[in-house]
């Protein structure tokens, strides 16, 4: 473990902020950190970037990281995980604080001279982060209090996805099986990469707390996994 001070907080709302590092990690997007915050439990969080993690508080530890307003220390595990694959062609579907990961994606996509498309949906405004990062997009709100009304499903109706070489997926589970499914169904769950968040102790693939119902483990095998192996 090594330690790291916060430069900077860029509070969302209460519920989240994005916490800036005082130097950048030797990292991909779609990687995690164990993230300690000294006399806290340590937690897994995807990066944001190559120097930030975006928080929702939901347990003590994250409601005390939302409340950082820089210059606090943390200590540091990693990069672990496999990363996401990148692409020329792609479409970035995520829902809520999935978006976290997918911002480290789509701004490593753009050195690339990708073409992406993104699909971003939450149930409220309040949900959303950084809506206005994007250029070709569709963002939704559940109570139309933000963007089209509907989900990300309903917006997955209408794209053709022989347009992409990938398509990343992140959110909450139910969305993902959701999203499994529609692409199964159209044929292009072979061009999906999923990447799912678990509770986490080790980090490293040893302790087994973080493995999924197919056997394999999300911090060694993913975070990021292929839409078969969730199929």
């Amino acid at each position: 473990m090594f330690t790291l001070r916060i430069r900077k907080v860029v509070h969302h709302s209460d519920r989240v902020a994005t916490l800036y590092f005082s130097s950048p990690l030797n990292s991909y997007p779609g990687q995690f950190i164990m993230l300690n915050v000294f006399d806290m439990e340590e937690i897994p969080l995807s990066l944001s970037s190559s120097s930030s993690v975006t928080v929702k508080a939901v347990g003590e530890t994250t409601r005390k990281l939302v409340k950082f307003s820089g210059g606090e220390l943390v200590g540091v595990r990693g990069p672990f995980g496999r990363p996401f694959t990148p692409s020329k062609r792609a479409l970035i579907v995520a829902g809520g604080i999935g978006i976290a990961p997918m911002l480290y994606l789509y701004d490593y996509l753009r050195t690339c001279d990708a073409k992406i498309r993104v699909i971003y949906g939450g149930k409220t405004a309040e949900d959303m982060i950084f809506p206005d990062r994007f250029d070709d997009s569709v963002i939704l709100t559940e109570d139309g209090s933000l963007g089209e009304k509907g989900t990300v499903t309903d917006a997955l109706a209408g794209e053709d996805f022989e347009r992409y070489e990938r398509i990343y997926v992140c959110g909450p589970e139910g969305m993902i099986d959701a999203v499994v499914k529609i692409l199964d169904d159209g044929d292009s769950l072979h061009k999906a990469e999923i990447s799912l968040e678990r509770y986490m102790k080790c980090g490293i693939g040893v302790c087994g707390s973080c493995v999924i119902e197919n056997g394999l483990r999300v911090c060694a095998d993913g975070p990021v996994f292929s839409g078969r192996d969730l199929k």
